[in-house]
């Protein structure tokens, strides 16, 4: 009798084990997520360098009249399109913008000075946000 109930527990043993070994393959299976440290580290650069290009894309449309109201105008209109065309003009690539999720935000502001900040991150998804702050929106 003691033989059958060493047997018993462990087989109720092994059936844990399995158990758990399954649900901890099938997470990974179905994360499909890798931990790669050369994707991680080359997706990290990039993003850096796509914050980069926003900061210096901010500072030249700051710098040229007609940019800046025209983006103004895209945000204010929610034209994605004609922002896309001003960033182009400014620093980011074709490749930067392709399969990226562009946000045109307006408000925020506390009054004063009507003031665009462009900010991006990467990747997956990756998104270059536009917001507009200021109270008055003339254009």
């Amino acid at each position: 009798m003691k033989l059958v109930g060493r047997y018993i527990l462990l087989f109720v043993a092994a059936s844990l084990c399995l158990i758990a070994i399954a649900t901890i393959v099938s997470a990974q299976v179905t994360s499909g997520e890798t931990n790669s440290p050369v994707v991680d580290a080359s997706s990290t650069d990039y993003g850096a360098a796509l914050q980069k290009k926003a900061i210096q894309a901010q500072a030249r449309i700051h710098g040229n009249k007609e940019d800046s109201d025209q983006l103004k105008r895209a945000v204010k209109l929610n034209e994605v399109g004609s922002a896309k065309e001003v960033l182009l003009r400014n620093g980011f690539t074709a490749q930067d913008l392709e399969n990226a999720k562009v946000t045109l935000r307006t408000g925020g502001g506390k009054g004063g000075e009507d003031e665009l900040e462009i900010s991006a991150t990467c990747c997956d998804p990756k998104e270059i946000t536009i917001q507009r702050s200021g109270e008055n929106f003339t254009k």
